[in-house]
């Protein structure tokens, strides 16, 4: 997903765009209006609060919060903090909605099928009978009063990254706010979220890419709001002629096959990212009966066709 909009500097309406690597992706940050050193600092903040929120929830750290974690929370009831408890409570409250289509618990399939570390491997169906027990959310037991985490089968450990790296765009976002910036975007690969608008625009305007990768994006205008895509095109690997995504189903083991990309808008990023998985997940004609009024979505399947809500309208 890109985003572009009209940039162009006016007098005493200064752009900033910059960006980090940062979440496993590139991070990109734009703020408007102030002085440049007002904006460069602001955005400074904003990727500091970005780390900040990696240490907690990052799987690729073995120092992180979550690492402890899902080390410990079996043997012991865990104390989290505020950070962690926000983004599990809100999990857990979209596995509840969907079900369990929605999962943090896929931690152990994420690793079985290598697409943690993209050391891509096809597991046999015993290997998958052996994991698929601990799938299941209501294996967390979260004390939201005394914020503690308690897993209630050993072996369970918590994938949060369809749910943390809205939340890190999110408090980015909250941190320029705190600067006085009412103009920004903050794009982490997929997840992107703004307030305002641009110099000389009453929106931003995002690129929707191309699931086929054949040039073919669309446009939509965003204001006040975070839009978030997860697509089979980006971490995959193809066995026998048949592609593997990222994008697993929590309940048979196996990749989502069939959808491209599911896309959807939210007004927050930590919402629309946790959305567009288990969306990605239901399915369209399950998402369309269910959630139509929860949130607005676009999918696009592998053979060409589109499915989208009323209100999602791309250029």
């Amino acid at each position: 997903m890109l985003a572009a909009g009209c940039l162009t500097n006016r007098p005493g309406l200064e752009t900033v765009h910059r960006g980090q690597p940062l979440l496993g992706t590139f991070v990109f940050i734009t703020a408007c209006g102030g002085s440049r050193e007002q904006l460069n600092r602001a955005i400074s903040e904003a990727f500091d609060e970005i780390q900040r929120i990696d240490a907690i929830m990052s799987l690729h750290r073995a120092d992180s919060e979550l690492a402890r974690v899902n080390t410990s929370a079996y043997e012991h009831a865990q104390t989290v903090s505020t950070e962690l408890l926000t983004v599990l409570r809100n999990a857990l409250e979209i596995a509840k909605a969907t079900d369990g289509a929605f999962d943090p618990t896929i931690a152990p399939l994420v690793q079985m099928w290598g697409f943690l570390w993209k050391e891509y491997r096809l597991p046999d169906e015993r290997e998958l009978r052996e994991v698929l027990p601990l799938i299941d959310y209501r294996h967390v037991q979260l004390d939201t009063e005394a914020r503690t985490v308690k897993f209630s089968r050993r072996g369970v450990t918590l994938d949060l990254n369809a749910i943390a790296k809205g939340y890190a765009v999110d408090c980015a976002i909250e941190k320029l706010r705190e600067q006085g910036i009412t103009r920004a975007m903050v794009r982490a690969g997929g997840d992107l979220r703004v307030i305002g608008a641009p110099p000389d625009a009453d929106h931003w305007t995002v690129q929707l890419e191309d699931p086929q990768k054949r040039g073919k994006r669309r446009h939509i205008a965003l204001r006040d709001a975070a839009i978030s895509s997860s697509g089979n095109y980006e971490n995959y690997f193809e066995v026998g002629g048949q592609r593997y995504s990222h994008i697993l189903n929590p309940r048979t083991g196996m990749p989502v096959q069939g959808i491209a990309a599911c896309t959807v808008v939210a007004p927050t990023c930590m919402e629309s990212d946790a959305w567009a998985t288990a969306l990605f997940i239901c399915g369209p004609e399950r998402s369309m009966a269910q959630f139509s009024t929860r949130v607005r979505f676009e999918f696009a399947l592998d053979d060409g066709r589109l499915f989208r809500t009323a209100n999602f309208t791309p250029k």
